[in-house]
This record gives C-alpha cells, structure tokens and sequence, in this order.
C-alpha cells in the first residue's frame, strides 16, 4: 500500500503500476487552471474554483543542475530539478529523472512518473511526482 506525497496535488490512480495524476483547480470566471489548492484565484482573485485533473504530461519550461542539495535528501547527486509547463497553463517543480543532464533543453516533452519513497519507521509508503523526457516519435 502506498500514499501520495500530498493528495492535494497527486490523485494515485493506480498503486501497481504505480500511476496517477496531477490535480488542481479551474477558476469558473475566467478559466485559468491552477496547481494544487486554493481558496481564491490568482489570476482574477474569484473564489469560485473547482477541481481539476491536470494530466501527466507538459513541457520543460526551465531546469537547473543542482550539486549541492538540501540538507537530507534522499536521492543521487547531481539532480535536476525542472520547472515543467502543463497544457492548462500550470508549471509544476519537480526532479527530472532517466535522463542525461547534457541532452536537456527548453521544449522537451515530459511525462509524470511516480516514484516509491522508503517508509521511515513503520510507516507507509509514500508516492511522489517526478518527470521523465517522453520518447521521441
């Protein structure tokens, strides 16, 4: 049994696979979709949301090759960390993974995978979202 990281931002569609979907919100007077929760819009201020599924795929805005990491992660060293644009509009921070850092560029195309975190303790496992170049066609 797995969880997501934040199930205000990751809906787990599928725990075997694992599979899932980022979610968020659409604004009903003036359309602009959003990640993760809120209680107003940000791009008209209306309080008049509601839920939105924002899909698993998007489009490489901007990333770094980070060296030097936070204090405790968990992964390998050197990451990138990757700003990725959704089709609805939304930009989402997340590490880039099964890529060559020199093969990267502004415009890839991207897909979410999920990816198992080691429970601490006698907890659960925990999902959390990355981003994965799609094949090229």
């Amino acid at each position: 049994m797995a969880e997501s990281v934040d199930t205000t931002r990751l809906k787990i569609t599928d725990e075997t696979v694992p599979e899932g979907t980022l979610i968020g919100f659409r604004c009903r007077d003036c359309y602009t979709h959003g990640f993760g929760p809120a209680t107003f819009c940000q791009s008209c201020t209306s309080s008049d949301l509601e839920p939105a599924d924002l899909g698993r795929k998007g489009t490489l805005y901007s990333f770094t090759v980070v060296r030097i990491p936070p204090a405790g992660w968990p992964g390998q060293v050197p990451y990138v960390l990757g700003q990725v644009e959704l089709p609805s509009g939304p930009q989402v921070l997340a590490e880039v993974i099964d890529c060559d850092h020199t093969g990267l560029r502004i415009g890839l195309s991207v897909e979410l995978v999920l990816q198992r975190v080691p429970p601490e303790g006698d907890g659960p496992n925990i999902l959390v979202y990355k981003w994965r170049p799609q094949p090229a066609v």
